[in-house]
Parts: structure tokens; C-alpha cells; sequence
């Protein structure tokens, strides 16, 4: 067994000075464990780590039968993962790719998400899983290590972190916070707590394009101190995107709600159902006005 805190020190002696990245390595052999068994059986899964770095994870993951695909950005960690992990990418267990997981891309097939995310692209990645969702279909399970007060407002915690990321993340993933993991488990300690997030695929809303919540959702929190109809007056910018949507058609839309008592809400007021109703409400009144 090749143990956490031994993995990151090969790497580190490689690269001694270089915190570029900004990433942090979990060496707790109980968290690491933990974290692989909240996705369940990965015996023959094929799994997605997003910047394994030394490969603390990574050898967890191929401990529990993974077949593991690992995207990472920086050279250094390439060289000493293809180095420590030799016969298991000679045996086709480690499928090792050198690039950002933001741009690269990622296996079509893929059962599980398993990653101690740097924290600097936490919110991109969810963008980028998002978008392998909608061309691939959603892995059955999502587990990744972030920061805490990400963790909080990607899951909605309570209402006062209720924001895009979570109500956006909430139209097709079920998510819970689970293991805190203090500093003093990584090397180099970050100076904040880690958390670990378990998402789950659920169906998209049925009764309204989940896409233009979504657009409705960050237009509306880009200014999130003003009023809805303050906030939500000009049509999201990238509307025309989805079908039979303009911005002549959401000015209509919008006049004809104009009594809606939902407009002199803020949007951190609207609950992820509330979302929903009043982007459907949207949807139905322009169609019935259209008609």
C-alpha cells in the first residue's frame, strides 16, 4: 500500500516551492477511505478524479476496483503519478490525461465523480459536469472534497446561502453535505475547513425547461440586492439559446406578470420550487398571450 502522506512527499520533492495551482493534498488515510466509500461499489466503475496530484485518492480509488480517470493540469504531477503508478496504467486501470479538466475532454462513459477539487475551479467544474451531463447522460454519483463555504452554498445549507450555484445544482442533483475534514488533514493545511459533497442525478423539472431557470437564476442573482422586476426587466443575455425564446418574447412575458407578487421578492426570497413555479408561470402566461 502506498501510503498518503509518503505519495505527497515524492511530489513535493519535485516541485518543493511551487503552491501555483493552489491545490491542498488530503493525507488522512480515514478520510480518504471515507470519502471513496460514499460512492459505494466501485469495483469496475469507471471514474472521474479531477486533479489527483500525488495520487493520494487515486490509490484509494484503485484499491476499491475503480478504473480510474485521472485529468491533471500540471506537468510535475503527471510525471511522478506515470512514475508511482507505472503497472497500473501499464494494466489499463489508470487512464492518466495531462490538460484542464475545465477544457479537456472528459471520458464519455462515466460512473462516479471522486475529487478533492482544487478549490479555485469548484464552481466551473460543476459548470463542466453539467455540460458532460446534458452530451453524455450524468454519472450515478458525484463525491468531491471542497471547501466548506462552498459546500454550504452548494447544497443550500440554510436559507441565507441560497444563491445560483445551489438553486441551479438543485433542478437536477439531490446533494448533501458530509464528512468535515479539518486542516491539519492536507498538506500544505489550507486555512479553512473542507467538506465532502455527495451529489446524486435526480430528473430535470418536467414542467418547465430546467434551461430557462437557469438563465432566469443567474440573471437575476448577477444583481441579487435588487428586486426581481428591477433585476429580471432585460432578457437573460445568452435566451436565444433555447427554443422559441427572444428577447422581444421575455419583454412580453414580463409585462403580462407584471402584478405578480413575486416580482418585489429579492432572489435569494424564492426557494428552488419557487423558481420553478414562477419560471413556468413565465413560460405559460407568453405562450397563452401568443396564442
Amino acid at each position: 500500500m502506498r501510503r498518503a502522506a509518503d505519495l505527497v512527499a515524492r511530489l513535493q520533492a519535485r516541485q518543493p516551492n511551487d503552491r501555483s495551482l493552489g491545490q491542498h493534498f488530503l493525507i488522512e488515510e480515514a478520510h480518504l477511505e471515507a470519502i471513496v466509500g460514499l460512492a459505494g461499489d466501485l469495483s469496475g466503475r469507471r471514474v472521474l478524479e479531477v486533479g489527483p496530484g500525488p495520487g493520494t485518492l487515486t490509490e484509494h480509488l484503485l484499491r476499491a476496483g475503480a478504473l480510474v480517470h485521472a485529468i491533471e493540469i500540471d506537468g510535475v504531477a503527471v510525471e511522478h503519478l506515470r512514475t508511482v503508478f507505472a503497472a497500473e496504467i501499464e494494466a489499463g486501470s489508470l487512464m492518466l490525461h495531462e490538460g484542464d479538466a475545465l477544457t479537456a475532454s472528459w471520458p464519455e462513459q462515466i460512473d462516479a465523480m471522486i475529487s478533492n477539487i482544487p478549490y479555485q475551479i469548484s464552481s466551473p467544474l460543476i459548470g463542466a459536469l453539467e455540460q458532460h451531463r446534458h452530451r453524455h447522460g450524468a454519472p450515478d454519483v458525484v463525491v468531491v472534497l471542497v471547501q466548506e463555504e462552498f459546500a454550504e452554498r452548494l447544497t443550500v445549507a440554510t436559507p441565507a446561502d441560497r444563491g445560483s450555484l445551489g438553486v441551479c445544482t438543485a433542478l437536477g442533483w439531490s446533494s448533501s453535505m458530509e464528512r468535515r475534514v479539518p486542516p491539519g488533514s492536507f498538506r500544505p493545511p489550507p486555512a479553512v475547513m473542507s467538506r465532502v459533497c455527495v451529489l446524486r442525478p435526480i430528473e430535470h423539472p418536467t414542467e418547465v425547461d430546467h434551461r430557462l431557470v437557469r438563465q432566469t437564476v443567474h440573471a437575476a442573482f448577477h444583481h441579487r440586492r435588487r428586486k426581481l422586476r428591477t433585476s429580471l426587466r432585460r432578457a437573460p443575455r445568452r435566451l436565444s439559446r433555447l427554443p422559441g425564446w427572444h428577447a422581444a418574447r421575455w419583454k412580453a412575458a414580463m409585462a403580462s406578470m407584471e402584478e405578480d407578487p413575486v416580482l418585489d421578492l429579492r432572489p435569494e426570497d424564492l426557494t428552488v420550487e419557487a423558481w420553478r413555479e414562477f419560471c413556468r408561470r413565465l413560460a405559460a402566461t407568453e405562450v397563452q398571450d401568443s396564442s
